[in-house]
């Protein structure tokens, strides 16, 4: 194969996989939550902001995307170094997905301790046209 033959199945690739979201279905709920992954492994507040509805809500502590940004901002001095969040199970009715499952995080604190937590999530996914799943609620529940 010549050089504009892989070059096109990269590109192929990268847009396939960057718009895995927008697929509204449940493959792209699963990629919406990879991608919210990501975010949260690099703390990039905008982005994982972005990822919420105008008015999502992480839990009852912080409702807005610019309140959300505001709360994540606290903890730009932890570093994440891992992000895992597993679905046990998907629904869809319309516009909106309920996904559940588990997540487990490996981060650093300030201090240098490395704590490792694991719990119980539920997302409450909305389907924009535009933007594609994005996250209305985010509950979670650490295990002990």
């Amino acid at each position: 194969m010549n050089f504009r033959i892989y070059l096109f199945l990269f590109a192929i690739g990268c847009y396939q996989s960057s718009c895995m979201h927008r697929q509204r279905n449940a493959s792209g709920v699963e990629a919406a939550m990879q991608n919210y992954d990501r975010y949260i492994l690099s703390m990039n507040v905008d982005s994982i902001s972005s990822i919420y509805t105008e008015e999502g809500e992480l839990g009852n502590i912080a409702r807005g995307r610019d309140s959300i940004r505001k709360f994540l901002a606290r903890f730009a001095s932890f570093k994440v170094l891992s992000q895992i969040s597993r679905t046990d199970s998907i629904l869809i009715h319309k516009d909106t997905a309920i996904q559940s499952g588990t997540y487990s995080q490996k981060v650093i604190v300030p201090g240098n301790d490395t704590v490792s937590v694991k719990g119980l999530f539920i997302a409450k996914w909305i389907w924009q046209r535009k933007e594609g799943w994005l996250i209305r609620h985010m509950e979670t529940t650490p295990l002990k």
